[in-house]
């Protein structure tokens, strides 16, 4: 173990000799022997010693004090005096230089050896907390966000410079302020001051909120982010506060973008749907306004049904689109009057197959593509195209199939005159749990018997659609 190397600065020479005799009994390795403040200082710098002992009354111009003084300024040394002087104001000069001991002569070993033992001690560790204090600075300084803190009283203990460039006040200017100087919160449309300080303070919950903004100090404001941490001492007692900020200006401008993009893509994807459904009924006029029909109806079913309101949409756009397919079919078989031939029926039930192999290229959030192809499905596998049953049909495309049936029957076709809605809703309810999903049936039964219409609904349709437009 490498031993401790102590400059010893002592005027008179017997004393000198007989401290680095002392010394080096006890393990330790005298640096050098200096009996002036002036030599003192300068070896401090040569020798690089572990620690000084340091005698008050020496040779020369400089006192111990003030060599000790500038040792602890210059060279970071920890300093234990040892002299013969105990008077008040000897005292007090040397306790403004901060001494990591103070031993009286005559002394024995083991106070000399425990009074440096503990030197060293504490200026390693105080020099491990100077290192961290260091390193929390940088980092805090590197990091983007702005970061305050303040004592029990919300005076500011410390700041960092992005919390200076966002706030308009310097370290230097700040130190010992209040927080609400420099913390002039507002909400976002100009309401009343905002105290989160005084708020954590009183009650030790943290607080964090992007609804504010920050007066700057040379003007204007700035929509920000901030977190409101209480720094808790052992006890439990509230030291403090700490304090996170950030500009979120970009953030705003660039959610706002956003929301202006995905509306114009709304708009470019409903009239995308506007433009193929209009397609659709050109070729079919007697079914004109049916998918429109469905729709509502299985959006409204898909409410009463609480799926959320990304799957109702998704719902709402297949339903406008499930008989794309028909465009495939000849325009005398869609509009023939009497009962269609095998083949001509073949036809038609491969217009889920058609709307699925047009609608599966289009990027669309939801599984349209699969939600059409599957409406003419059947729980018990007795639908078309393809069969499915049970698990393999999608939920949406459940809801889809019994609002096709309801509406379908209660509507005119070129072959027969409307069934009418109550015959419509005895067939879903004697194919309920068989050839339909259950609880999208009594989803759809609840909602008649509440009194949904299709005409009202289109009407009430019609009007929240001009509202979202005008809005």
């Amino acid at each position: 173990m490498t031993k401790k190397r102590i400059l010893v600065v002592e005027d008179e020479s017997i004393v000198s000799l007989d401290i680095r005799h002392r010394l080096k009994a006890l393990g330790y390795e005298a640096a050098a022997l200096v009996s002036s403040g002036e030599d003192a200082v300068r070896m401090a710098g040569e020798s690089a010693p572990d620690l000084v002992l340091m005698d008050i009354h020496l040779a020369g111009a400089m006192d111990g004090v003030q060599a000790a003084e500038e040792i602890r300024h210059r060279f970071d040394v920890p300093v234990v005096y040892l002299t013969a002087y105990a008077d008040h104001e000897t005292l007090q000069r040397v306790k403004v230089t901060e001494p990591f001991g103070y031993i009286l002569k005559p002394f024995e070993d083991r106070e000399l050896q425990s009074a440096i033992e503990m030197a060293c001690y504490k200026h390693r560790s105080e020099r491990r907390v100077r290192d961290n204090a260091r390193w929390l600075e940088s980092t805090l300084e590197s990091v983007g966000e702005g970061v305050i803190s303040a004592d029990g009283q919300g005076r500011v203990k410390y700041m960092n410079g992005a919390a200076a460039a966002l706030t308009g006040w310097a370290l230097n200017e700040a130190a010992g302020r209040g927080l609400s100087d420099l913390l002039a919160l507002g909400g976002a449309d100009g309401d009343e001051p905002v105290d989160l300080v005084g708020a954590v303070l009183a009650s030790g919950e943290a607080v964090r909120t992007d609804a504010l903004s920050l007066k700057r100090r040379s003007g204007g404001e700035v929509p920000v982010e901030i977190s409101v941490t209480a720094v808790r001492g052992e006890r439990g007692d509230i030291l403090g506060v700490v304090v996170a900020l950030r500009d979120i200006t970009e953030r705003r401008q660039a959610v706002s973008a956003l929301r202006r993009s995905v509306s114009e893509l709304r708009q470019a994807r409903d009239a995308t749907v506007g433009a193929l459904i209009v397609t659709s009924e050109k070729r079919d006029p007697y079914t004109a306004g049916h998918q429109a029909r469905v729709s509502r109806l299985a959006v409204a079913m898909a409410r009463r049904l609480d799926l959320p309101a990304e799957v109702v949409e998704g719902i709402e756009v297949a339903a406008k689109l499930h008989d794309l397919g028909k465009i495939y079919i000849p325009a005398e078989i869609l509009s023939k009057p009497a009962l269609l031939s095998d083949i001509e029926q073949r036809m038609v039930q491969a217009h889920p197959s058609v709307g699925y192999d047009i609608l599966r290229g289009v990027p669309f959030p939801w599984p349209v593509a699969d939600i059409v192809h599957q409406h003419h499905e059947r729980l018990d596998g007795s639908g078309y195209p393809r069969g499915l049953a049970g698990e393999a049909i999608l939920p949406q495309a459940r809801v889809l199939a019994v609002a096709d049936v309801v509406e379908a029957m209660s509507s005119h076709r070129p072959y027969r005159a409307s069934l009418g809605l109550p015959s419509a809703l005895d067939e879903i309810r004697a194919g309920r749990g068989g050839l339909y999903d259950a609880t999208v049936v009594d989803a759809c039964l609840a909602l008649f018997d509440s009194g949904y219409d299709f005409e009202e609904a289109e009407g009430e349709y019609a009007s929240a659609n001009h509202k979202e437009h005008d809005g």
